[in-house]
This record gives structure tokens, sequence and C-alpha cells, in this order.
């Protein structure tokens, strides 16, 4: 008896660095309910890691910050801003998602939001290769690259736009799965804040604006 039991433990199991990516409402569902809040805080850390130096490139800060501290301070640091910014999103996405329906907890939420983050690590490995073709062309606009560098640079970026754009759909999906709601639902419960957020700032940008034109 206990041998079957097993046997159908092992069958629950889930790889949720392979399942995410086609079966992200399955993966977050088994998550929530066996993976404990220490495992999302390290995949929020890493994937803080990740972030920030995305942040370096899009931003080019090697061309305004040229001190390797200013560097070494970025990564030092990822790891709180990441925290904070999991728990911001969690909250906002637990709150927002009610106003559909939703039923997910604080708690949950915060674990479909770490899980979510799965493909930002596995697609922060090519920052490895990046470093290494590239180096500190890919913090600095004007530093100019070609030849193969060129050719890795466009492959990398868009590995890096189809990775975002399927990071997003997880995203929504973890999100309905959290709250028990459709994905329909799921992409307005992510989207909604990151509209009422670019209407905020509008709003207090926009009298500035004039005053400068």
């Amino acid at each position: 008896m206990n041998e079957g039991n097993d046997a159908l433990d092992k069958k629950e199991q889930r790889n949720l660095w392979t399942s995410i990516w086609l079966e992200p409402r399955e993966t977050v569902r088994y998550a929530i309910d066996h993976k404990t809040m220490k495992y999302a805080i390290m995949l929020v850390i890493i994937a803080g890691l990740f972030d920030v130096l995305n942040a370096a490139t899009q931003n080019n800060l090697g061309a305004t910050f040229t001190s390797p501290s200013f560097f070494i301070w970025l990564i030092v640091l990822s790891p709180v801003l990441g925290l904070i910014g999991w728990w911001i999103g969690a909250g906002i996405a637990t709150m927002v998602g009610t106003w559909f329906g939703g039923t997910g907890t604080f708690a949950e939420l915060k674990m479909a939001f770490a899980i979510s983050y799965i493909p930002v690590i596995l697609g922060g490995l090519i920052w490895i290769p990046d470093l290494l073709i590239l180096g500190k062309s890919l913090f600095v606009e004007d530093f100019t690259v070609s030849g193969w560098r060129l050719i890795w640079q466009f492959f990398s970026g868009f590995v890096g736009i189809v990775l975002g754009i399927w990071s997003f759909i997880i995203t929504v999906m973890v999100v309905a799965e959290a709250h028990r709601i459709s994905g329909w639902r799921g992409f307005w419960t992510v989207v909604i804040p990151g509209v009422l957020l670019v209407i905020v700032l509008s709003i207090f940008f926009l009298p500035f604006f004039f005053l400068l034109f």
C-alpha cells in the first residue's frame, strides 16, 4: 500500500522549471500547494539580480556611472529591490483581482509572482555569453560593435523579446490561477495597475511638460 502511495506522490511531483512554459496554471497551483515561501524568496532574489542588470543596459548606465563600485552596489541592492517589488506587485494584484471575483490570498499571489520569475531567471542565463561576447557595450549605447558580435547582439535581443512576451503571458495565467478566475480576468488584473500608474504619472508630469515647452 505504501509503495502505491509513493508511486502516486512521484507521479504528482512536477518540475516547475520545465512545466511553467506550457502549463503555467497547473505549475503555480502545484507550487502554492507544495512549495514554501523560502523557495519563492530564492526565486525573487535571483530574478531581482537579472532585473537590475537589464535595467542597467536599457538605461545605458555604463555611460553615466563608470565606477565599478556603482555596479557592485547595484548587485548588492538587487535582492532588496526585488523583494520590495515582489511584495508591492503581489499586494496590488491581490486587491485588483478581487474586482473580478478573485479569491486568491496575498500569500498565494506572492507565490504566483515568484513562480512567474522562472522564465526571467532562465532567460537571464544569456547574460553569461552576453558579458563574454559584448562586454562593456552592454551598458553603453554609443559603444560600436561589429561582425559576429553584432550578430550575437541581434540574436540576444530577439531572445529577450520572445522571453519578455512569453513571461507576460505566464504572469497573466499564474495570477489567474492564484485568484481562480479566467485568463481574461487575470489579464486585466495584471494590466489595470500598469494603466493606472501611467495615468497617474502622466497627470503628475503633464504640468512640467507644459512649463518646459
